[in-house]
């Protein structure tokens, strides 16, 4: 369930880069929010990774015992 939640976090951080890319120098103020909720969307992916590696390490220390 977290990888998929991953999947979806890479799909809305690569479709906010998309938005970003066509707002250009057209629209600063919508640019501003798009890089904001783009720099959230980050971190939320970047916590489900880290997550994922934990329970990683914790699986295969589980099986080693």
């Amino acid at each position: 369930m977290i990888r998929e939640d991953l999947i979806a976090e890479r799909i809305a951080i690569d479709s906010y880069g998309e938005i970003i890319r066509y707002l250009g120098e057209n629209d600063p103020t919508s640019r501003r929010l798009m890089e904001s909720i783009l720099g959230v969307e980050e971190e939320h992916a970047e916590d489900m990774r880290t997550l994922l590696e934990s329970l990683g390490s914790d699986a295969k220390t589980d099986k080693s015992q």
